[in-house]
C-alpha cells in the first residue's frame, strides 16, 4: 500500500473518528490505519464497489473494537477498585465493630447503593468458588486475604492515632469497649450530642483515610 492512498484516505479516517467518543483522538487515527490496510488488503479491484465505501466498514470496524476494548478495561478496573475498596471496608468495619458487617452496613459505610456492593460480593465469591478447585490456589488465596487484614489492621490503627485526642477516646469507648453514646457521653462529660457528633466526624476520617490507601 502506497502512501499517497493512505494521504487520500486520511480524511475519511478522520471523518469516521469523529462518530467515537471517549478515546484518544491519535489512537482512533492509529486503529483507522491498520483498518484502511486490511480493507486495502482484502480490497478485490475487479469490484463494482469503490474502495473507499469498501474501507469504510473496515476502518469503523478498527475503531469499534478499539473503543469497545478499552471500555471494558476501564469497566474491569472499576470493578478491581470497587472490589478492593469494599475488602478493605469489611475488614475494617469488623475490627470496629466486633462482627462480620452485612451488604447493609458496608454499603451505608460508603455510601453506596447496596445492589453494587451485593455485585461486588457476587463477582469475588465467583473467583472463591474457582479459585476451590486448586488447592494450591486457595492457599495462596487466603494468604493475601490475610495480608491485606494485616495491613488494613496498621492502617486502621495508624488512622485512629492521627485523631483528635477526643475522637480516640470516642471510638475507643464506642468501638472498643462497647459504650453506648449515653454512656461514652457520662464517661467525658460531654452531651450525647456531642458524643454523636464526635463519633460521626471521625468515621468519616477514618473513611476518608481508607479509601485514600
Amino acid at each position: 500500500m502506497d502512501n499517497e492512498l493512505l494521504y487520500k484516505c486520511e480524511p475519511l479516517i478522520m471523518a469516521i473518528s469523529n462518530q467515537f467518543y471517549g478515546i484518544e483522538k491519535e489512537d482512533l487515527l492509529q486503529a483507522g490505519r491498520i483498518g484502511l490496510i486490511n480493507a486495502y488488503n482484502h480490497y478485490n479491484k475487479n469490484s463494482n464497489t469503490k474502495f473507499s465505501t469498501f474501507a469504510y466498514q473496515w476502518i469503523y470496524g478498527e475503531m469499534y473494537n478499539l473503543t469497545l476494548n478499552s471500555k471494558m478495561i476501564k469497566q474491569n478496573r472499576e470493578l478491581v477498585k470497587l472490589i478492593k475498596l469494599v475488602k478493605k471496608a469489611k475488614s475494617y468495619l469488623t475490627q470496629i465493630i466486633n462482627r462480620e458487617p452485612t451488604i447493609k452496613d458496608i454499603a451505608n459505610y460508603l455510601e453506596l447503593d447496596e445492589n453494587i456492593i451485593a455485585n461486588a460480593y457476587s463477582y469475588t465469591k465467583s473467583v472463591l468458588s474457582l479459585d476451590q478447585q486448586n488447592d494450591d490456589e486457595q492457599e495462596l488465596y487466603n494468604k493475601a486475604i490475610i495480608e491485606e487484614d494485616n495491613d488494613t489492621k496498621i492502617d486502621l490503627e495508624y488512622g485512629i492515632n492521627n485523631l483528635l485526642n477526643i475522637e480516640k477516646q470516642i471510638i475507643k469507648y464506642r468501638y472498643y469497649d462497647d459504650l453506648t453514646q449515653e454512656q461514652t457521653a457520662k464517661k467525658l462529660g460531654l452531651s450525647q450530642v456531642k458524643v454523636s457528633r464526635y463519633e460521626q466526624k471521625s468515621l468519616k476520617k477514618l473513611k476518608k483515610y481508607l479509601i485514600n490507601e
